[in-house]
């Protein structure tokens, strides 16, 4: 009997143990299905930047430029009516966290943005290509753009046209130019890359490469540089440093006996405000090229700018990744409202394929510095050329 009685209890108390779990199941569910209820729909895009690190001078204007964005679409009444949270996860210029931040990104996003440094975005064109994830980074070079096809999409125009269309530029201004040295990072696989092309190309605009000059900072300070430079003879100087490096050089050759300013000419890459202010005499009459211009003249560059300073202690844009990143999530948002996508995802390879197709051969698109486009991956925009008064203002040459 006691036996019987035991067995009967111990079903009793596994009844009401099952009742329980089944009820604290349903509450738990309801609660689930309340707080899914509650939460409004939204798309998400996820942004890869260097918010911090070696690269954050171009990393946090980028982070800027698209919650600007985002608050701007939803100012405007988000995507039909739904609002956009763009979400920034920071690379800290790191190959091994752009690997990471894209493993989960690559099994449940349709798009995304970033990197924006070339490392990060060889690091993970890889995966993107695997998975079909169409992708907006920095697929400026043919190379790795031809890697990631059909899903690699440029945020920036072509460095390598740029920087071929201001020595163009430079050489029209000025004809008497004809042997040239070019300066640039041994460490930095595109500038030497694009030092290759240059080569094979200044004999048609009738001057000739004495020889391309590592800049290296860790070297003597930069010395090494400013020193086999003088000594070449050169009439002219093209830089593809970076802003620290072409300020050091640029500065020394001045003191040195480069009179002319007209005789140097710089890459985008070389331009930071910060370098700008410590060697405006330097600077003086030398010239630069850009993938933007911040003295622009349409209204909405204009509202951003002002936002720009606000939030930068009186700093305008310094760099065209705030103008590339902005146009990103606005092009983002063009292609979400003309594929009638919803923020949930219905067949996420169906979704990625379309989106993908969309980016990579797109029409005409208005940006916020003028039209702009997507052809087989490589944006086609314009480029700006100044040369620098005695104030360290840039005088717009071209256009």
């Amino acid at each position: 009997m006691k036996k019987r009685l035991k067995i009967i209890g111990i079903v009793c108390v596994l009844l009401l143990c099952g009742s329980g779990i089944i009820f604290y199941m349903n509450i738990t569910r309801k609660k689930t299905d309340e707080k899914l209820q509650a939460e409004p729909p939204c798309y998400n895009l996820t942004v890869l930047s260097p918010v911090t690190g070696e690269l954050a001078y171009i990393g946090e204007p980028a982070k800027w430029a698209v919650e600007y964005a985002q608050d701007i679409i939803n100012n405007e009444g988000g995507i039909n009516g739904i609002p956009v949270k763009v979400t920034v996860l920071d690379t800290e210029f790191s190959t091994e966290k752009v690997k990471r931040f894209e493993k989960e990104i690559l099994k449940q996003e349709r798009f995304f943005i970033g990197p924006l440094d070339a490392p990060g975005t060889e690091a993970g064109a890889e995966g993107v290509v695997e998975n079909g994830v169409p992708n907006i980074a920095a697929y400026s070079y043919e190379t790795v753009r031809e890697a990631a096809a059909p899903y690699g999409i440029s945020y920036m125009s072509d460095s390598t046209e740029g920087e071929i269309e201001a020595v163009k530029m430079w050489k029209k201004l000025n004809p008497d130019i004809r042997t040239v040295v070019i300066l640039a990072s041994p460490s930095d696989t595109s500038q030497m890359a694009t030092a290759g092309l240059l080569e094979a190309v200044l004999s048609e605009m009738d001057m000739e490469l004495l020889e391309i000059i590592p800049v290296e900072l860790d070297k003597n300070n930069g010395m090494n540089a400013v020193v086999q430079a003088l000594n070449s003879k050169a009439d002219g100087y093209i830089f593809l440093a970076r802003a620290e490096e072409y300020g050091l050089v640029v500065s020394e050759l001045r003191k040195r006996g480069i009179n002319e300013g007209r005789r140097i000419t710089a890459s985008f890459s070389s331009f930071e405000n910060s370098i700008v202010e410590q060697n405006k005499a330097a600077l003086d009459d030398t010239y630069i090229w850009n993938k933007f211009d911040v003295k622009y003249e349409g209204t909405e560059w204009k509202k951003l700018v002002q936002s720009y300073q606000e939030d930068h202690e009186g700093k305008s844009p310094d760099s065209s990744v705030v103008s590339d990143m902005y146009n990103a999530v606005m092009a983002w948002r063009r292609c979400i409202e003309s594929l009638d996508l919803k923020p949930e995802i219905k067949n996420l390879e169906q979704e990625r394929q379309k989106i993908s197709e969309w980016f990579y051969n797109s029409s005409v698109q208005a940006g916020i510095q003028g039209k702009y486009q997507w052809i087989q991956g490589k944006k086609i925009s314009s480029i700006y050329y100044f040369q620098f008064d005695e104030e360290g203002n840039r005088i717009s040459v071209y256009p």
